[in-house]
């Protein structure tokens, strides 16, 4: 039988948010817990760089969507421990169905590293899944009894392969305090959806009446006293804006609105169309030298100096003048950079394929003796109490070789040679993925960069504000 819980991980105490994730991807991955790393797996991701590479998911996020968490809030990773009775199951095929289980609660939409430790009695699987999304666009909304989800998703698996589960567990004690936290979070849920509405409507807004009514429009009550106060229908209370943070004040959201709704007509004529060259060196030069005035220091409070100067650097690097070259190279990089992620998941989905079918194979090499006993033995009832994990696992292995439509069933020795051979061309796809990220990354920036410090607002600016969940 086999037990999951999922924790969500914070940064912790006196260490950056990349040596947090690095000193528990370290843990997991202990050689001596690991066989000397030889049941670790990943994806999306190098098991050895995977700190480095979620930190890299979380500043693209940032460019992206301009959100951020206080630190006490941001939930960085979460971790998966799936435990096995004794005995029951290998570390290898506990590594699989770990990867699997990740595979399915995450939809493959999140980076994560699978660690199965053989250390104590009992094997035991450390699953750590990366928080932003690989389109670094949203984050994982962890949703309400998780648990449970995760639960039922491992008990199908483990049914699949032919390994017990607990019929109808008694909540833990911590199962029965997260429900209890569950119930206490109905009114920080209304804190959210308010949060979420705010960001969406924002965007669009010439100022911060424009902004009121955008909320009244998306049916919200609204109230200015002290505080500015909203009510959507259902609710049984106001809720304050200051309470959402310090980005939802009243005075925030005046600025807010000012510096993400209507620009100056001049702002307005500079927006790129068709036909026409922007020579971005030469503006942004001119804007970086531009006199002190009220206009200059609302945008020097905007935007940071030394990141303008920075962004200069690259352009001039990297030969781009003009607006229309600039939007074509982060298309170029978006493309090449997607077309090598999906041929790693291509390639991933099939190695799991692959090792799934030689283990059902071994399995059932392994039970064959046993289940022809069972089934002619005259006493079955007993026989299956007896016999139960084998005969399941073998009950597996037919269903899987049932699933290959009649085609024979491939040797374990041709599987292990086209398990190497995909995993070799993963390496190769995977250095190549690397570079086309970073490559995506800078030209993303600057982008966005060149489109703040000259005022530009392209169409596609707008989307991405609002975080979605991946479930």
């Amino acid at each position: 039988m086999a037990i999951s819980k999922i924790l969500p991980r914070k940064t912790m105490k006196n260490r950056t948010r990349q040596q947090s994730m690095a000193e528990r991807h370290d843990y997991d991955q202990r050689p001596q817990k690991t066989q000397n790393g030889e049941l670790v797996m990943s994806y999306m991701c190098q098991p050895e760089t995977a700190a480095e590479e979620f930190e890299i998911s979380k500043r693209l996020y940032f460019q992206i969507t301009g959100r951020s968490q206080p630190v006490h809030r941001d939930i960085i990773m979460y971790r998966i421990i799936q435990s096995f009775k004794p005995e029951e199951i290998s570390p290898e095929d506990a590594n699989r169905l770990g990867y699997e289980l990740a595979m399915k609660f995450t939809e493959g939409k999140h980076q994560f590293v699978v660690s199965t430790h053989v250390d104590k009695g009992h094997i035991h699987t450390h699953i750590e899944f990366n928080s932003t999304n690989l389109n670094c666009d949203g984050k994982f909304l962890n949703p309400k009894d998780s648990y449970l989800i995760l639960r039922q998703l491992n008990d199908e698996l483990c049914r699949a392969h032919g390994f017990s589960v607990i019929e109808n567990p008694k909540p833990t004690a911590r199962e029965q305090k997260q429900r209890e936290m569950e119930a206490a979070k109905h009114g920080r849920s209304h804190k959210e959806r308010l949060r979420q509405t705010i960001d969406r409507v924002l965007p669009d807004c010439r100022d911060y009446d424009d902004f009121l009514e955008k909320m009244r429009a998306e049916g919200y009550e609204v109230k200015e006293g002290k505080t500015l106060s909203f009510r959507a229908p259902g609710w049984d209370r106001f809720t304050r804006s200051n309470k959402l943070g310090a980005d939802y004040t009243r005075e925030a959201l005046r600025e807010r609105s000012t510096h993400r709704g209507g620009r100056s007509t001049a702002a307005k004529r500079s927006v790129p169309h068709a036909g026409r060259k922007v020579n971005m060196l030469i503006d942004i030069q001119a804007k970086m030298a531009a006199g002190k005035g009220a206009g200059y220091e609302r945008w020097a409070k905007i935007f940071n100096l030394k990141e303008a100067a920075k962004t200069l650097n690259f352009l001039v690097e990297n030969d781009l003048t003009d607006y229309d070259d600039l939007t074509a190279r982060v298309e170029q990089t978006s493309e090449r950079f997607n077309a090598v992620s999906s041929r790693i998941k291509q390639l991933e989905a099939r190695m799991a394929e692959v090792a799934q079918l030689k283990t059902h194979i071994i399995n059932y090499s392994k039970t064959r003796e046993v289940y022809a006993a069972y089934k002619k033995s005259r006493h079955k009832k007993e026989f299956l109490a007896e016999h139960g994990a084998e005969i399941a696992q073998h009950e597996a292995a037919k269903k899987a070789f049932d699933a290959l439509g009649g085609k024979p069933i491939p040797k374990v020795a041709q599987l292990s040679e086209q398990y190497a051979a995909l995993l070799a061309e993963k390496q190769e796809q995977y250095t190549q993925y690397k570079a086309l990220r970073q490559d995506m990354i800078s030209y993303r920036t600057a982008k966005q960069n060149v489109d703040k410090i000259l005022g530009l607002a392209p169409e596609k600016q707008k989307q991405n504000t609002e975080q979605k969940p991946v479930r």
